[in-house]
């Protein structure tokens, strides 16, 4: 992009080449219309869609996105996802010669509470003494919480996309705790990479749970009913005796 070379600043070319990029080439994953980048300085809103208003924070890297994915202030993230005034990401890796390699869609819904890890306050000497920023540990989230829009330099037909974006719309339907908890067994899940699963391997991922949700003192239970939730919702599918089935199957990027 000729327009690179007006900034000697590696982090300035790379927001104005993810922007252009998104401008032109990235559809709302909801309704495929353009997206439109918002006035500059806007806090954690950088387009929004013109059609279903839906807005994206867009995020950009060289080389790939890992587990975790830094954003901004911890208490300021805690409050949107707690308001539901979370946004969606877009996760754009680009190469050493700004080609775009890789694009994720995160769906807002999936920004909950239980993937925040906070990190270490600033300390005295800095300029920003006491500010506490975050990680978001993406890691923990499944494939539909991770759509893939561009792998390997090929975009995915926008169809895919949206398909996937909207299965699970079911979520936006409850609060922000609610939500934590199925967004963490639908990771739980997937990471068995099993299409069958009993509740016994879910029950197996006690440690983690107690780790994501101290407050709780009856886990099981808790599996039990979020279980039944994702099977009320078309999710998974109950075989009966405490066996279990992810409904459909995702895009074979994740």
């Amino acid at each position: 992009m000729d327009i690179l070379g007006r900034y000697r600043s590696a982090t300035q070319r790379a927001r104005v080449f993810s922007e252009a990029w998104v401008e032109e080439h990235f559809r709302c994953p909801s309704c495929s219309e353009r997206l439109q980048a918002t006035p500059n300085n806007t806090q954690a809103l950088d387009f929004t869609c013109p059609s279903c208003c839906s807005g994206f924070e867009l995020k950009s890297k060289k080389g790939a996105f890992g587990r975790t994915v830094a954003d901004g202030a911890y208490a300021a993230m805690l409050a949107r996802i707690r308001a539901s005034r979370s946004t969606s990401l877009i996760l754009l890796g680009y190469t050493e010669d700004y080609r775009t390699r890789s694009v994720i869609a995160v769906p807002a819904r999936f920004l909950v509470e239980a993937l925040i890890v906070p990190r270490k306050p600033l300390g005295p000497h800095c300029r920003r003494a006491g500010w506490q920023g975050c990680n978001i540990n993406i890691g923990l989230l499944p494939p539909d919480g991770r759509i893939v829009c561009v792998h390997e330099f090929v975009t995915r037909p926008q169809a895919e996309i949206c398909q996937e974006w909207k299965r699970t719309a079911f979520l936006e339907d409850s609060n922000s705790a609610a939500r934590s908890w199925l967004a963490v067994i639908m990771g739980i899940v997937s990471r068995l990479e099993r299409t069958r699963f009993s509740l016994a391997d879910v029950y197996q991922a006690e440690g983690e749970l107690a780790e994501r949700f101290p407050g709780n003192s009856n886990l099981r239970a808790k599996i039990r009913q979020q279980l039944q939730v994702l099977r009320d919702k078309g999710w998974l599918t109950f075989l009966g005796n405490g066996q279990y089935a992810v409904s459909r199957q995702s895009a074979p990027y994740h």
